[in-house]
This record gives C-alpha cells, structure tokens and sequence, in this order.
C-alpha cells in the first residue's frame, strides 16, 4: 500500500468519524459545520485516493465538493430564504454535471456519485425528513456504496453502511411505536 492510499483512508476515517457524531447534534446549526468538516475530509480522502492513480476517485472529490456548497447554501437560507429558488437548485445540478464531465475518466462508476449528488440534492431541497431517508436508503448509499467498492474507499463503504443501518433502525422503531401505541 502506497503512502498516498493509507493517507487517504486516513482522511476517510476522519470524515466517517464527522458523520457519525453529526448524528448526535441537537442544533441544525452545530449538525451543518460537522457535516461541511466532513465534506471537507472526503474531498482530501477522494484526491489521495486519485493522487494514488485512481482517476476515478476525482469524481467522488469533486461530487463532495458540490455537496460542501449545496450544504452552505441550505445553511445560509434559514435567514435568506431567496436561496430555496428553483434557480439556486438547477444552478447546483449544473455545476453537479459540469464537475462530472471534466473528471470523467471513461469509466462508467465515476459517475454514480453525481447521480447520489442529483438525489440527495433534490432529496435535501424538500426538507422533508421521509423523503430524504428514503432517497438515501434507495438511491443515495447504494450508488455511493457501489462507487466506493470501485476506488477502495474503505471508509465511504463503512459510512454508507452505517447509513443505512441508521436508517433501518429508525424504521424498525418508528414501526414498534405504531404497533405499541394501538
């Protein structure tokens, strides 16, 4: 193993580390900066993965960077509400597709993270939590799961997986309370 790859895992693991102590964050505020810190991490963690020769790695850099500003912006429109506009969104799915024509390797894997990217935005956009939990479990992880397997990014794989755990046992006991408030 180069240095280069062991680094990037490193990286990696830093960001999982950022998004699983993101899920314990009470204030919308406080989950925003741990999750940019975590984009910021997967960024670094993709580039050494693609300085290592992997090409393809750039994609899932350049796809976190897009999620970093899309995260900003949602951010940033709690108090400027003008940012929720269906311009805002379409400029983001633009900038999403340009990012991945100019890291486009020729391998078909490279670009499922623009199209987790195209979801969780659009996801993300209706603020509505079920949405947003059912893209992910369906779309979101497996594609980035898939990806992951493909660039051996150890530490996307494990939190995709976490995610979806996360998300199976909110279902699992959102489906108890039902069953025992009868």
């Amino acid at each position: 193993m180069s240095p280069l790859f062991v680094l990037g895992q490193i990286w990696g693991l830093c960001a999982m580390g950022l998004i699983v102590l993101s899920f314990q964050c009470k204030k919308p505020a406080r989950l925003c900066v741990v999750q940019v810190c975590a984009c910021l991490f997967f960024i670094l963690h993709y580039l050494f993965l693609g300085l290592n020769g992997d090409a393809a790695a750039y994609a899932g850099m350049t796809q976190n960077a897009v999620g970093l500003l899309f995260r900003g912006i949602l951010a940033l429109s709690e108090k400027r509400k003008t940012l929720l506009s269906p311009m805002v969104l379409a400029g983001l799915c633009a900038i999403s597709t340009v990012v991945a024509i100019l890291t486009y390797p020729g391998r078909l894997i490279a670009l499922l993270p623009t199209v987790a990217n195209f979801a969780c935005i659009g996801c993300m956009w209706t603020k509505n939590s079920n949405t947003i939990r059912i893209t992910q479990l369906t779309v979101i992880s497996p594609f980035w799961i898939i990806y992951n397997v493909f660039t051996l990014s150890f530490a996307g794989i494990l939190t995709e997986c976490f995610n979806l755990v996360s998300i199976g046992i909110y279902y699992i006991r959102v489906h108890r309370e039902k069953r025992f408030a009868r």
